[in-house]
């Protein structure tokens, strides 16, 4: 059988980020596809050289990144995007794949309007207007002009996915198109055993990536304290790749909290498994609320590999509260009172998943389906996903 070729575009290098990870864990589980990863970035990565087409546009100088990138949101001619669509359309493949993120939005446009004979399927991550704009200074004006051009891509492409149902339920409403749901692939055999920690007189507690909002975190930090003071154990958070050093963390929690170096999946998930329970934490401040509807951490799957109870620390409407609440491996802290964060602490105490939980949890959110999706979308001729 003649595979079919794809052409995968990023406007981020193969190995970075939480959509780096996702589409790794696809790309390297769909092997009747043939895929081409070209993207921009800072330079060629190892293992990906060949998919190299140079260095991004957005970023830089500020006055200059933000005019380039106003004019690329609101459509307008730039001599470095007809450059990379030139690129592009000289590969020799039967469709694309094109990530929504940065300047992935409007190449996935262009390919579309410049020709017809080869569909472009679209993969957004993160939602422009409410996650980039919302948390951005440079970008935040933009957001009104990022929406438009969100809403123009979804309504040109040939077919999208998207990383939640609160996301394609948020872009169905503005498009009147629905996509599908695709999450990151984990293989049956990534799940740990999920063996409960030896009880000792101190609490462990693991936490991966970067924090939305320090204050959020330090309140959590305190609240373990408090908690575990009573049970007469310490309590440490753990922190792998957090941006913050120790003189950012209050002076009565510096001995609760540890920062370590980010390491790779396959070494701080067995760390992660050491600890009692894990944390994540999703964007409680308003302006973020559409962030927190409608993406999906991405630590969730690395979580999950380690098997251990997690405490969600963000909105009760938000998608983590929805992957704990259908999963029932965690509790959520929505408010800022402390008896509710204590039920919570109570209950992911007390849990015990077993092998099987983990499992069910596995295949309802990181499972075989996710390469169904990509495997239908990716080999599929056909404009799909009108509403």
């Amino acid at each position: 059988m003649i595979k079919r070729k794809i052409c995968l575009f990023t406007a981020h290098s193969p190995k970075v980020g939480g959509g780096g990870a996702i589409l790794r864990s696809l790309v390297a589980n769909l092997p009747d596809i043939e895929i081409l990863w070209t993207y921009i970035g800072n330079g060629p990565v190892e293992g990906y050289e060949e998919g190299y087409l140079g260095p991004a546009l957005m970023g830089g100088p500020m006055l200059k990144d933000i005019m380039q990138t106003r004019q690329m949101l609101n459509g307008g001619k730039i001599a470095f995007i007809d450059n990379i669509v030139k690129k592009l359309l000289a590969i020799d493949c039967d469709g694309y794949w094109i990530v929504s993120h940065n300047e992935g939005l409007r190449i996935a446009i262009e390919l579309s309007t410049h020709q017809t004979e080869r569909p472009v399927h679209m993969t957004v991550h993160d939602d422009w207007a409410g996650a980039l704009c919302a948390r951005s200074v440079r970008y935040r004006f933009m957001a009104g002009a990022a929406q438009k051009l969100t809403v123009t891509a979804l309504k040109t492409v040939s077919s999208f996915d998207l990383i939640s149902a609160g996301m394609r339920d948020h872009y169905r409403k503005l498009s009147a198109r629905r996509g599908e749901v695709c999450h990151r692939y984990l293989p049956e055999g990534t799940i740990l055993a999920g063996d409960k920690p030896d009880s000792k007189n101190e609490v462990l507690v693991g936490h991966i990536g970067s924090i939305y909002d320090k204050k959020d975190l330090f309140n959590f930090i305190g609240l373990l304290k408090e908690f575990y003071q009573h049970e007469n154990k310490k309590v440490t958070l753990q922190m792998w790749g957090c941006h913050l050093k120790l003189s950012d963390v209050p002076q009565a929690l510096q001995d609760n909290i540890k920062f370590y170096d980010t390491l790779p999946e396959d070494k701080v998930v067995p760390e992660l498994a050491k600890c009692d329970f894990v944390y994540c934490m999703y964007p409680l401040n308003k302006a973020l609320h559409t962030f927190s509807k409608t993406s999906l951490p991405t630590k969730l799957s690395s979580y999950l590999q380690a098997a251990r109870p997690i405490f969600g620390h963000g909105p009760a409407d938000s998608t983590l509260a929805e992957f704990l609440g259908s999963t029932k491996l965690g509790g959520m802290w929505s408010v800022r009172y402390k008896q509710e964060g204590f039920k919570a602490l109570e209950m992911i105490s007390a849990l015990a998943p077993d092998h099987q939980q983990w499992q069910d949890a596995r295949r309802l959110y990181f499972g075989e389906k996710n390469l169904q999706v990509m495997n239908k979308a990716l080999n599929n001729r056909e404009i799909s996903g009108k509403a």
